[in-house]
């Protein structure tokens, strides 16, 4: 498979701190790639570094390629403007705004490669919006934020849509719901680059999975054969049992 999204050799340098170590992933098109690991592993770094919106002026190198375009040295709004979209954790809704007024305000780039997605498009990705549509984000679950969030980002339709924590602070019934819409796009032909420091909950919908530590890339495979590693399970899912 091509590489939609292809990242070779990053590192991502604070000083003397070197938060991102020769990390590479790519991403194929219609494909779902985690980034997992444990907070302070690396990975918001990484992503960031990836999108353009790293802070603190760290020193990048290393190459990042959208569709076999260096992006690297872009800014953030150039590579989002060519469809390389982040959804930042925690982030990304104007909470005095109604979920309507928060998806229409967006629009995509003029000749942008990736798929516009319409409001009406968005509430048929998450259903559970449109009963919300009137409301204040400032009163919604944070379910039903993270999911319009993700409706923002694809109205500025993203070829390479990269997630960051989907699932942080959400009730468990709610990851499922979260990361099932996530797959669902993916099915229907959407790339995406999904960072999580739930590995089970990744493991459920990713194809591929890598694992970060320290800056480092510890273990990658399939999401069959991490389930299947012993010192995946023992590590990082506390041993996955019968």
């Amino acid at each position: 498979m091509s590489a939609l999204l292809d990242v070779a050799d990053l590192r991502v340098r604070y000083g003397h701190s070197l938060a991102v170590d020769g990390v590479s992933v790519r991403v194929g098109a219609g494909e779902l790639v985690a980034v997992a690991g444990a907070n302070g592993a690396g990975k918001s770094t990484l992503v960031d570094a990836v999108a353009g919106w790293s802070r603190g002026r760290p020193a990048v190198t290393g190459s990042v390629r959208l569709a076999g375009q260096d992006v690297g040295r872009l800014a953030a709004h150039r590579r989002a403007g060519l469809g390389l979209v982040l959804v930042p954790e925690g982030k990304g809704v104007f909470d005095g705004m109604t979920v309507q007024e928060n998806l229409r305000v967006v629009r995509p780039p003029r000749g942008t490669a990736g798929r516009p997605y319409s409001v009406d498009d968005v509430l048929d990705v998450f259903p559970r919006l449109r009963e919300r549509i009137a409301a204040r984000c400032s009163t919604l679950s944070g379910g039903e934020r993270q999911m319009v969030a993700i409706g923002r980002a694809l109205r500025a339709a993203p070829r390479l849509l990269i997630l960051d924590e989907p699932s942080v602070g959400l009730a468990p019934r709610l990851v499922v719901e979260v990361l099932t819409h996530i797959r669902d796009l993916v099915d229907a032909g959407l790339s995406v680059l999904l960072v999580e420091q739930n590995v089970r909950a990744a493991l459920e919908v990713a194809d591929r999975l890598h694992l970060l530590d320290q800056g480092r890339i510890v273990a990658s495979g399939t999401a069959a054969q991490m389930r299947e590693d012993d010192r995946v399970a023992q590590a990082y899912l506390g041993g996955l049992g019968p």
